[in-house]
């Protein structure tokens, strides 16, 4: 199997935070991505309190499993303990997003139970487990969504946003978008004074042998 280069790696990670916020995801300060370089316990990340959508390849940072900085000048993002905590319990996923998703968090504040309700989200994402609230960049934060991502792609995080986990870059990159996308859907059904119709079990189970998720 071919892998990305480090360069490579970096250039994704931060066109990644563009996106990100050019999307209404994140704020400018607000938001992080880290990718593990396969095989290895070195993770590339964003650092803390750049803006992100203007990061150059140079401002990532290098850090390994304890947090421990392994190259770069900045300090890694304040969320590092939950990209951490990931890498070390699921041994599949090389990339952590972390974001601020308006409806997703909207709705969860909301006490609105996300259901996949989208082809889409039915196969990629199925269910998104609520960590309550714990004080940001803290282990104790990262050792509850990393107990939370185990069987998930995604993880809501009460009064704070979203943390979604792929093998690699683009596989997190999709299922934050994926659940943004059904939150905004489940607003326009809730504001129209409906539920919101679900595909039924037996049809996904169907669709996930067809495409063999």
């Amino acid at each position: 199997m071919t892998y990305m280069s480090e360069e490579e790696v970096k250039q994704e990670l931060i066109e990644v935070m563009r996106i990100m916020h050019s999307k209404g995801l994140m704020t400018g300060i607000g938001g992080n991505v880290s990718y593990r370089m396969p095989e290895t316990n070195e993770v590339w990340i964003t650092p803390s309190g750049l803006y992100k959508p203007k990061l150059n390849p140079e401002d990532l940072v290098k850090i390994d499993l304890e947090g421990n900085l392994l190259e770069g000048v900045y300090k890694p993002s304040m969320e590092w303990p939950i990209h951490v905590a990931i890498y070390k319990r699921r041994v599949d996923v090389n990339c952590v997003l972390h974001c601020h998703p308006p409806y997703a968090t909207g709705l969860v504040l909301a006490g609105v139970e996300f259901r996949p309700i989208t082809l889409e989200a039915a196969l990629m994402v199925a269910r998104a487990p609520v960590v309550p609230f714990i004080y940001p960049g803290t282990k104790e934060l990262g050792e509850a969504v990393a107990e939370a991502a185990m069987g998930s792609r995604v993880v809501l995080l009460q009064n704070h946003g979203a943390v979604t986990l792929g093998f690699d870059i683009y596989e997190a990159v999709t299922a934050m978008e994926i659940l943004e996308e059904c939150a905004k859907m489940t607003f326009v059904a809730k504001c129209m004074g409906v539920k919101p119709v679900e595909i039924p079990e037996r049809d996904i189970e169907l669709l996930r042998k067809l495409y063999r998720l």
